[in-house]
C-alpha cells in the first residue's frame, strides 16, 4: 500500500484545471438532459433561477437540481479522482506481481501495453460499481432536497440499470484513455467523456417511475458507444 501511495504526484494547478473542466462538463451535461432529453421548459426570467426551489412537476427547468450535479462533478470528478486515477496503474501493477510468470503478467506489468490499459478499465468498472454510482445517486440526492430514504431508495432502483449502462460506456472509453492519454490528461478526457455520460445517469437517477425519454437516452448512448468503437478499433 505504501509503494502505491508514493506514485501519488500533486500539481493545484492541474487540480484546479481538472475541477473547472469537470464542473462546466457537469453542468452542460445536466442542460442537455433536462433539454434535450426531458423536454422541460427553459427558463425565462432571471426570476426562474431560484436555486433554493427545485422543480417536482417533471416539466420545469430544475436549477437546484443543476447546482447539485455541477458540484458534484467539480467535487468527485474534479478533485476526487484527480487522486484516484493515480492509483489504478500501481493497483494492476500490484496484481501483475502476484500472478504466475506468463505472457499476461508480461502484457499487464508494461504498461504501455492495452492489456495493462485493460486492466485500470478494470479497476475503474469496480470503482464506478462499488463507489462512484452510490455516490452519485446520494450524494446528488441530499444536495438537491431529496432526503436519505429517498436518495437510498432510488439508487437500489437504478443500481443495476446504471451499472451495466456505465459498464458498456465507460470499459471502452477507460480503456483507451489509460491507453492513449498521457497521465496528466486523463481526468480531462474522462470529464469530456462525462459530458456524454452525465446525460445517461442523470436521466436514470431523476427519471422516477417515468420512462419519457428513456429510449433517446439510450439511443444516444449507443451511437456514441458505436462511434467510438469505431475510432478506437476500426
Amino acid at each position: 500500500m505504501a509503494s502505491i501511495i508514493r506514485h501519488l504526484t500533486w500539481s493545484p494547478k492541474r487540480l484546479a484545471a481538472d475541477v473547472a473542466s469537470a464542473s462546466i462538463l457537469g453542468f452542460v451535461g445536466d442542460v442537455v438532459c433536462q433539454l434535450a432529453v426531458e423536454r422541460r421548459r427553459s427558463p425565462k426570467e432571471i426570476a426562474d433561477l431560484d436555486i433554493t426551489k427545485p422543480s417536482r412537476s417533471g416539466e420545469e427547468f430544475d436549477v437546484r437540481r443543476l447546482a447539485s450535479l455541477t458540484f458534484f462533478s467539480g467535487a468527485y470528478i474534479g478533485c476526487f479522482l484527480h487522486v484516484l486515477y493515480q492509483l489504478y496503474s500501481p493497483a494492476v501493477l500490484f496484481v501483475a506481481a502476484r500472478l504466475p510468470p506468463s505472457s499476461l503478467k508480461q502484457r499487464l506489468v508494461d504498461t504501455s501495453t492495452l492489456t495493462h490499459a485493460f486492466g485500470c478499465a478494470c479497476v475503474d468498472n469496480v470503482h464506478n460499481g462499488g463507489l462512484y454510482t452510490p455516490a452519485y445517486f446520494i450524494g446528488v440526492g441530499l444536495l438537491q432536497g431529496d432526503g436519505w430514504h429517498h436518495a437510498k431508495d432510488n439508487l437500489k432502483a437504478e443500481w443495476l440499470t446504471t451499472y451495466l449502462s456505465c459498464t458498456g460506456f465507460w470499459v471502452p472509453f477507460m480503456w483507451a484513455n489509460f491507453r492513449f492519454c498521457p497521465p496528466a490528461n486523463r481526468v480531462q478526457a474522462m470529464a469530456a467523456g462525462n459530458l456524454v455520460w452525465n446525460v445517461v445517469i442523470d436521466h436514470l437517477a431523476h427519471r422516477g417511475g417515468d420512462d419519457k425519454g428513456k429510449h433517446a437516452v439510450f439511443a444516444f448512448q449507443d451511437s456514441v458507444l458505436t462511434s467510438l468503437f469505431l475510432t478506437v478499433y476500426g
